[in-house]
């Protein structure tokens, strides 16, 4: 049985004359004062997030109201977060007991043992690819990307996008000046040759 109650008016405990516990509080559905008796009281401290706004950015987590770690998906991907790679356990996730901390660590193990057991990792077609020689170093990609993967390869001073890390957005695409980067499958003669047949009916 749960009874909620506001900071305004907590529960008051006292002890009776013949030495029992009492527990007064008010019901916000009754609008009443409730008294309960127990033979045992527990009090449970608060447990807050810690502060992971900064992490939080680098790795693109979403966090709730509480400021706890969202999932992925709660029915689909219940231990993922969306960024790919990156797991989720306990009490970043929000306040648990003992035993479902460990059920859903165990989770998160099995889902990394499940890239760890593979010798190459397959990523997406959709990914950014930068054409050198086009490339005049401007660092607009590097800038405006929501996932700080373009980094400046000074060896072939041009810009680099690392395959594997791209998730396709196509942030970097749209705001390249000089046109040097190419969303694979999504490449501006493909995109014209589509609206072609489209008009062409």
């Amino acid at each position: 049985m749960f009874i909620r109650y506001d900071l305004e008016g907590k529960p008051q405990v006292e002890q009776t004359g013949d030495g029992k516990l009492q527990v007064t509080v008010l019901d916000p559905i009754l609008d009443l004062p409730v008294i309960l008796k127990p033979d045992l009281l527990t009090l449970a401290t608060a447990i807050l997030p810690n502060p992971v706004e900064d992490i939080g950015e680098i790795f693109k987590v979403p966090r709730n109201a509480e400021g706890f770690l969202n999932e992925a998906h709660a029915k689909l991907r219940p231990v993922d977060l969306p960024s790919d790679g990156i797991f989720l356990a306990g009490l970043a996730h929000y306040p648990k007991p003992i035993d479902e901390t460990i059920a859903q660590a165990k989770a998160a193990a099995g889902r990394a043992a499940t890239f760890l057991s593979k010798n190459t990792v397959e990523v997406g077609g959709i990914v950014a690819v930068v054409e050198q020689d086009k490339c005049a170093v401007c660092l607009t990609c590097v800038r405006t990307c929501p996932f700080n993967v373009p980094v400046i390869d000074y060896t072939v001073d041009a810009a680099y996008i690392d395959p594997a890390k791209c998730q396709g957005c196509g942030v970097c695409v749209s705001e390249c000046p000089a046109k040097a980067i190419q969303l694979k499958n999504f490449t501006d003669t493909q995109i014209i040759a589509q609206e072609t047949a489209l008009a062409a009916g």
